[in-house]
């Protein structure tokens, strides 16, 4: 079977539009419209840190570059595909007002997933085909990522997924594929490293039956066993299970803790069943299941759970000035609420790779010379090995990302509800996450 062609099938023409954003046929386009100028100042003893963005003397110009965002904007994961493309938008914005990259302005193609694989594939597909974009921002469901790397590989185009289970970057991924956010491996190894010697012993796992819960379960009864703990059953739930209460009376009594990977209302169901017939069970849940909940809310059931994150959600977590520079710059006030929609607790969890990535592969292109598609390979291999230090383009802070496996490893933090607020508990750094490279793209063929 030939290979696709992106440049000879169907096209679109577009027309700008003062605001930047046009609809276009089930897709919207986000251009090189104006960006404010972002000034950030935070004093701290003894010193005064200023961050500016200004417009440059001369507005980017040429051919724009095009990036597919696969964001799940209705379905399951609502929250992430909203913040998603409210972030890469401002990142383009920053960028555009900067003088774009290496010259030319960014523009935006997004696609909606509803959070169901076959969508989003069709979607993929449809924003490479249809649109002709030259890079593609991934979905936040792991199993819509999984099944659009090899569509990377086969159209030949860089894929950057936002999702957390190993099998991207690992026997899933190929040498097209990227990831700047955390994993599975690198969260249940941080989850064991702080809960095992401090909250329990005994734990059940209870994750979602599908690609990211099965990670988490593997992972975390691995790295259990390696710090000292044992995990005594195992139990997995459908995605949208409506009653729990058959599946938490296998939990046997000696357990004392439980690994959660549920997100939604899923997650407030099953922390509520739990509670009526565990309530002394200690909880732990995985990255970020709380993403979009409002824990006070949530009252007893969620006290005292501890949670593994990237990016905590109060900003008296995490705290410089890089990190308030960024939540001004997408619209998240110090609570994690969105300023435009205070109603919503944003996706910060994972949308710090979304506005990184934009920077990273500016960075890559300007170093490489790349011009087109054509010059992918010398762009991978421009990515691969490459480190960032922290700064308003770099919040989540200072990272490097692997040749061989195209993993990030960023530093992850342990939160936890207390009096119904998240606090920081703990920061686990990056060396700690380490691991050893499950495959090694940087030996494949382009």
């Amino acid at each position: 079977m030939a290979e696709p062609s992106r440049r000879n099938v169907l096209k679109v023409a577009v027309t700008a539009i003062v605001a930047g954003v046009v609809a276009g046929v089930g897709g919207w386009f986000i251009g090189s419209g104006a960006a404010k100028t972002v000034t950030i100042t935070k004093t701290m003893p003894a010193t005064t840190v200023t961050i500016t963005a200004s417009p440059p003397t001369s507005p980017p110009a040429g051919k724009p570059i095009k990036i597919g965002l696969l964001a799940d904007l209705t379905g399951g994961l609502a929250t992430y595909g909203y913040t998603h493309k409210k972030t890469l938008k401002a990142a383009v914005n920053k960028v555009n007002a900067e003088g774009g990259i290496a010259g030319r302005p960014v523009e935006i193609v997004v696609e909606d997933t509803e959070t169901k694989v076959d969508v989003g594939i069709t979607k993929m597909r449809k924003l490479i085909e249809y649109y002709d974009v030259d890079f593609i921002w991934g979905s936040n469901h792991s199993g819509i990522a999984i099944a659009c790397n090899s569509m990377a590989k086969e159209y030949k185009v860089l894929h950057w997924p936002v999702v957390g289970a190993l099998e991207v970057t690992a026997e899933k991924g190929n040498r097209y594929v990227f990831r700047l956010c955390s994993n599975v491996r690198q969260e249940m190894k941080a989850i064991a490293e702080w809960c095992i010697e401090r909250v329990a012993k005994k734990w059940v796992t209870l994750v979602v039956d599908y690609a990211w819960g099965w990670s988490c379960e593997k992972e975390f009864k691995n790295y259990c066993a390696e710090k000292g703990g044992t995990v005594i059953k195992s139990i997995r739930c459908p995605l949208g299970t409506k009653d729990f209460m058959p599946y938490l009376a296998g939990i046997p009594k000696e357990a004392e803790a439980a690994l959660i990977a549920f997100f939604g209302t899923d997650l407030i169901s099953l922390l509520k069943d739990l509670y009526a017939i565990r309530p002394d069970i200690k909880k732990a849940i995985a990255h970020y299941g709380f993403t979009g909940i409002d824990t006070e809310k949530l009252g007893d059931p969620a006290e005292g759970t501890y949670i593994v994150s990237s990016f905590p959600r109060r900003l008296k977590g995490f705290d410089t000035p890089y990190t308030r520079a960024f939540r001004k710059a997408i619209g998240v006030d110090e609570e994690g609420r969105d300023i435009e929609k205070p109603t919503i607790f944003s996706a910060l969890q994972y949308t710090w790779a979304v506005w990184e990535t934009l920077f990273i592969l500016k960075k890559a292109i300007e170093e490489s010379g790349w011009k087109s598609v054509n010059d992918n390979p010398e762009l991978i291999k421009t990515i691969e090995g490459m480190s960032v230090k922290e700064g308003f383009e770099f919040p989540q802070g200072s990272k490097t990302i692997r040749a061989q496996d195209h993993q990030a490893f960023p530093s992850l933090f342990i939160e936890q509800v207390v009096k119904g607020k998240l606090d920081v508990v703990a920061r686990i750094p990056a060396e700690k996450l380490s691991y050893p490279p499950p495959a090694d793209y940087s030996k494949e063929a382009f």
